[in-house]
């Protein structure tokens, strides 16, 4: 992980510390244990709770009497 964000730090100048280097590899790593659990989980067949309908809502339409 350290050699990523030595790359990291090359290709954009950050300037960045060995002890910067370190902690910020060991904070990655740990956010990768956090969210590994959730990575793991297929959800490729489960279907949306709720949808999104982006369409600007009409006014009702008034409705007619029966006869």
């Amino acid at each position: 992980m350290k050699e990523m964000v030595r790359r990291l730090d090359a290709e954009y100048g950050f300037g960045l510390t060995e002890q910067e280097i370190e902690l910020v590899a060991r904070q990655v790593e740990d956010a990768d244990r956090l969210f590994k659990p959730l990575f793991d989980v297929d959800l490729s067949g489960v279907m949306p709770l709720m949808k999104v309908d982006r369409r600007p809502k009409l006014p009702a339409k008034p409705k007619r009497a029966r006869r």
